[in-house]
């Protein structure tokens, strides 16, 4: 009795091992492929949010001034780094995915939500420190001639971590709120909604890490975030500016990390 015991638990810590491997490779290519194919589908919108939100110029005239030049190729000058930067995001996000499954095996939760928070945390910080560099060289290259000086990280790394990290709770959250209901429709629909809410909270982050990078002038996000708000009273911009594309970019992103999640457990 007691060997065969001893051989069932062997024999459920080897398929716990080997679930937890398969789910290692699997997971973050899953999310990856997905979200490369949706970067290139709103790149044009990753170039305009960046225009406007460096130079005030409405998303009208932006959009007009390049086509009326017949310079279509502006709307892509970042697309490739920013379609690998978002597979690189993307791939994160299963790790983590992987690394949350891991740690709730000798974490104890005392209820749903401390674990909710636990895996955006885990989302936002292995994205992070995974895509900051990427993600600096990309605003760079979409800036072009708007920058002042020579990009580095550490002028986007706090304020991208805070938006990464609520930006993942959009996914997260419409995952746990759906995944025992039948069907896609309204997994999908709750991400729309998510998606939207984390768009309006990520986009202060958004916009410092844009302004920050390869500024004339240093600041840290909060030197700037008071920059904007106290001293040039630009609150209304700190909220919406760029919101429109930010919206068009999260939501999609939020549908096909919740959708890939939802098909991992299947």
């Amino acid at each position: 009795m007691r060997l065969r015991n001893l051989l069932l638990n062997v024999l459920i810590h080897t398929m716990q091992h080997s679930s937890l491997l398969y789910r290692l490779l699997l997971d973050p290519f899953t999310h990856g492929i997905a979200c490369t194919i949706v970067a290139y589908l709103v790149a044009p919108t990753q170039f305009v949010k960046v225009v406007y939100q460096e130079t005030g110029a409405s998303y009208t005239s932006i959009i007009t001034k390049y086509v009326r030049a017949r310079n279509f190729r502006s709307f892509y000058a970042g697309a490739h780094v920013y379609a690998l930067r978002q597979f690189i995001a993307a791939f994160a996000f299963g790790i983590s995915q992987w690394l949350f499954l891991f740690s709730i095996r000798y974490l104890v939760f005392i209820n749903n939500t401390l674990s909710i928070i636990w895996q955006c945390f885990l989302a936002g910080i292995v994205e992070t420190v995974i895509t900051a560099y990427s993600e600096t060289k990309e605003i760079a290259a979409n800036k072009g001639n708007l920058m002042k000086c020579k990009e580095t990280v550490s002028d986007i790394f706090m304020p991208i971590l805070l938006r990464n990290i609520l930006a993942a709770s959009a996914a997260i959250l419409a995952y746990e709120l759906t995944k025992n209901m039948d069907g896609l429709f309204m997994n999908m629909v709750v991400s729309t909604f998510l998606g939207i809410v984390a768009s309006v909270l990520t986009m202060p982050f958004d916009l410092i890490a844009t302004q920050n990078c390869g500024s004339e002038v240093r600041m840290t996000w909060i030197g700037r975030l008071k920059q904007n708000i106290l001293v040039e009273k630009k609150f209304h911009r700190v909220i919406f500016s760029g919101l429109t594309m930010r919206i068009l970019q999260i939501v999609p992103y939020s549908i096909a990390h919740s959708l890939v999640m939802l098909f991992l457990v299947k």
